[in-house]
């Protein structure tokens, strides 16, 4: 096994902490309406989450855009739950989850101390992520994250997605390092962990949904807010 010289990290719901900004936008949408006031916050964000997953991938071939992808998603999410809006009423929850989405952007707890130490013992940090690429470098500057990563791939801006092999190779070269000097951490894992692997590089899943893991020969990390425990899985993968 290779020296570990650079360290690869996805950016939603592993660096960024996406799962709170939805969860902020999806209360908007209890509070509001009384029909989603009677479903468990969980099952409204499982919901969410696996539509966003599903139409995301339109965005990531150019066939829609974020804005209607979001549309897209929150009409289905209302519908089944017997709340039918008009274009103009679903534009406007719309917004409304947007903005709040936005004021709760934060980098996922513990994330910016784990980027600190990395760096003192001399690693590269990269980032290699599936979106657009202004929304994803937004992400970066608002959660104070830019000065800590030194090189980002965007999907968006290579022309080609996770799990795809291409996008790690291209990652690699952005930080300068061979695929086995390399270790790969997110939350997906079929882009990530898979994704990795393809590329040659060594995976470990960020568990942040804490759901039963698929390999366990796969390195697992559930949190970042231990630094040392972190920092010991990635430096012994």
């Amino acid at each position: 096994m290779s020296e570990l010289k650079a360290v690869l990290f996805d950016l939603d719901d592993t660096l960024f902490d996406h799962r709170h900004s939805s969860r902020c936008g999806l209360q908007l949408f209890q509070e509001r309406y009384k029909e989603f006031a009677a479903v468990p916050l969980d099952e409204l964000e499982l919901l969410n989450l696996s539509l966003l997953n599903t139409i995301h991938a339109e965005v990531l071939s150019g066939a829609i855009t974020v804005d209607e992808a979001r549309l897209r998603r929150f009409g289905i999410l209302f519908r089944s739950h017997s709340i039918n809006l008009t274009d103009k009423e679903l534009l406007e929850a719309s917004d409304l989850y947007r903005r709040k989405y936005l004021d709760s952007r934060r980098a996922t707890p513990g994330a910016i101390e784990l980027l600190k130490e990395l760096r003192v013992r001399g690693l590269t940090i990269g980032v290699v992520t599936n979106n657009v690429v202004e929304e994803q470098l937004d992400k970066l500057r608002d959660c104070g994250l830019n000065p800590l990563v030194d090189s980002v791939t965007i999907s968006e801006a290579v022309g080609v997605a996770k799990p795809h092999p291409r996008i790690f190779e291209i990652g690699l070269e952005g930080v300068g390092c061979a695929a086995t000097e390399t270790v790969m951490i997110g939350d997906s894992w079929t882009s990530d962990v898979l994704g990795a692997r393809s590329a040659g590089i060594r995976p470990i899943w960020y568990n942040c949904y804490d759901l039963e893991i698929p390999d366990k020969n796969v390195p697992e990390i559930g949190s970042f807010e231990d630094t040392a425990a972190a920092l010991a899985i990635i430096l012994r993968a």
